[in-house]
């Protein structure tokens, strides 16, 4: 495994470590990033496993770098409450795994370290941008 050491956890010289204590966080360094995203619980009843997705790392302008494709690995089997400023919020966890570890400007891999912030476009519909602005009025038509 090759991996980055995130964190020491002890740091004692001639310290004491317990059996099953951690005793470092390693980071892997894979081929593949694994990603995790809160979906609502209004937007998860559509998506499964194996969906295709875009990753855009925040940190790099997605017009200039670009994105990942990956794809949906896991979904929460419950939601997740978090206390916010806005009150408490749900959502599910969604893991995505890229097809890639990395972006490219001119020929050059650019890092992309851990904790840095992605948005997620899970792609679970193909639809043109007319049929998305006549869908309301198709709708009502209907009605």
């Amino acid at each position: 495994m090759r991996g980055r050491v995130n964190t020491v956890l002890i740091n004692t010289r001639g310290g004491v470590v317990q059996p099953g204590e951690p005793i470092m966080e390693v980071t892997p360094m894979e081929d593949r990033l694994l990603i995790e995203a809160r979906i609502r619980p209004r937007d998860v009843a559509f998506i499964v496993p194996g969906m295709p997705a875009k990753v855009k790392i925040t940190a790099y302008d997605y017009t200039i770098y670009g994105d990942l494709n990956g794809k949906v690995e896991r979904i929460g089997a419950d939601t997740v409450e978090e206390e916010t400023v806005h009150g408490k919020e749900s959502y599910y966890q969604v893991l995505i795994r890229t097809d890639g570890a990395h972006l490219m400007r001119e020929g050059k891999p650019l890092p992309i370290i851990p904790g840095m912030v992605a948005e997620v476009d899970i792609l679970n519909d193909k639809r043109s941008v007319l049929n998305y602005l006549l869908r309301p009025i198709m709708k009502a038509r209907l009605n």
